[in-house]
């Protein structure tokens, strides 16, 4: 006899009092992110406020540049004390123990585990297995297996778990695609997303479900599943312990919220509905649902104590391609959210974020000017070193702690290796769409 099924309500965040009337959706949301222009405003004025116009000089005319060199400025400042707030405070929240839910009791809720999978033939099966394992019963899975050249469809057909339904799609490429068609033979009030390439413990839905006790949407931690592979994946697991891991302790931590990732991700079925579902055409749907969900005041919680391993690329022409698709998704993002989303101040720095590299390549046209006459004195330069300085230290340790002598030795080729965006902006031209940006994997479990 199947449990009862168990219906969610929508658990929204209510406007309240004064902070109602002003369009902001959270008294918290309105607090950080107003707090955090102050603050870097202050320090704005306390290091560039003697700042000279810049001034092209060229001939007999004379070109006041001085707003162009203010932006950058402003904007380097306020990113860079985002990032180092959130390295410093997620480092901090790290020593801190997970949440504790209780089971669901009498009946647990049914899940509806979906996996997108494009030529995944190498490694569906061993996912498949992962899930038959599961302590937690009451779920199925739909496995799409979208515009495939190889044999992912046979090979996730082949297992023995009736709870396992595998669909042959032909149609637009792309993850939200594939993502839409599934949940449309979807049953369960949660649904689950993995990557075809994920890995889990036997416990891992068993943990994750009493989180919806709290949340409307829950990201699992990420971890690789392929770190020892070689340098490239040992890098990129270095930039996850870092920065991504950091971040999702920082905000949630905080109690702001969480960011959704590729893979991991679970959702109540019934905020999906409202929210309309994946956007086909967004290159980074995860990060675009993460938005939506906001916006539309859903609660998504962390949940640092559930695993799932991902794998990550080992050439660097996958890796650049994947890269590439994230900047491109993040100008698609920006287009679509950055004017929306002016009743979220606590989302505002991550959006501004995405200018990060541009900005670098806007102080290279600036300094061009300078070098064809133009003047630009400023005193700011020693501190940023030692607020530099502050922010690779906490790096490091945290790289130590978690990776130990290992880590020390690859940690100054890491510093090195995040400037890896810079490049990744001239593959930008060749990845437009989902079907160019195709991230191959092994099945290379060595954690």
């Amino acid at each position: 006899m199947k449990p009862e099924r168990l219906c969610f309500p929508l658990d929204k965040h209510k406007e309240t009092g004064r902070i109602a009337k002003l369009g902001v959706k959270t008294l918290k949301g309105f607090l950080f992110g107003l707090t955090w222009i102050l603050v870097s405003s202050v320090i704005f004025y306390l290091t560039f406020g003697e700042i000279r116009p810049l001034v092209f000089v060229l001939s007999s005319v004379r070109l006041d540049l001085t707003i162009l060199s203010y932006i950058p400025a402003y904007m380097g400042l306020y990113i860079s004390l985002g990032w180092i707030f959130y390295i410093f405070t997620g480092f901090v929240f790290s020593f801190k123990d997970p949440e504790k839910f209780k089971k669901f009791n009498p009946h647990a809720p049914a899940v509806s585990i979906l996996v997108p999978a494009r030529d995944e033939e190498k490694v569906i099966r061993s996912l498949l297995s992962d899930l038959s394992t599961q302590t937690y019963t009451n779920w199925e899975a739909i496995v799409v297996a979208h515009n495939c050249s190889d044999r992912t469809y046979e090979a996730a057909k082949a297992t023995s778990d009736k709870r396992v339904k595998v669909l042959n799609f032909r149609g637009d490429y792309g993850k939200p695609v594939a993502l839409n068609y599934a949940i449309r033979h979807a049953k369960g009030e949660i649904v689950i997303v993995f990557d075809a390439d994920s890995r889990i413990g036997s416990r891992f839905l068993e943990k994750l479900v009493p989180y919806f006790k709290k949340y409307d949407a829950v990201q699992s931690c990420i971890a690789s599943s392929n770190s020892n592979t070689n340098l490239l994946s040992r890098l990129v697991d270095l930039e996850w312990l870092a920065f991504t891991d950091l971040v999702e302790r920082s905000l949630s931590g905080f109690g702001l919220f969480a960011l959704l990732g590729g893979t991991g991700q679970a959702m109540k079925r019934s905020a999906l509905e409202e929210i309309g579902y994946w956007d086909e055409k967004n290159l980074v749907e995860d990060y675009d649902l993460t938005l939506k969900l906001l916006r539309s005041g859903f609660r998504i919680g962390f949940a640092s104590d559930v695993r799932v391993y991902d794998e990550r690329p080992v050439t660097w022409t996958s890796f650049f391609k994947q890269r590439a698709r994230w900047l491109r998704g993040n100008c698609q993002i920006i287009k679509k959210h950055l004017v929306k989303s002016w009743k979220e101040p606590r989302i505002w720095h991550l959006l501004t974020n995405h200018f990060s590299v541009f900005l670098f390549y806007y102080g290279l046209v600036l300094t061009s000017l300078y070098m064809l006459g133009g003047t630009f004195y400023t005193f700011y330069f020693p501190f940023w070193f030692w607020l530099w300085l502050f922010q690779v230290a906490i790096t490091f340790l945290r790289v130590v702690l978690e990776r130990g002598f290992k880590g020390i030795l690859l940690f100054p080729l890491f510093l090195l290796y995040m400037y890896h965006w810079l490049i990744a902006l001239w593959y930008l031209p060749k990845i437009k769409t989902w079907k160019e940006s195709k991230t191959e994997h092994f099945g290379d479990f060595a954690v």
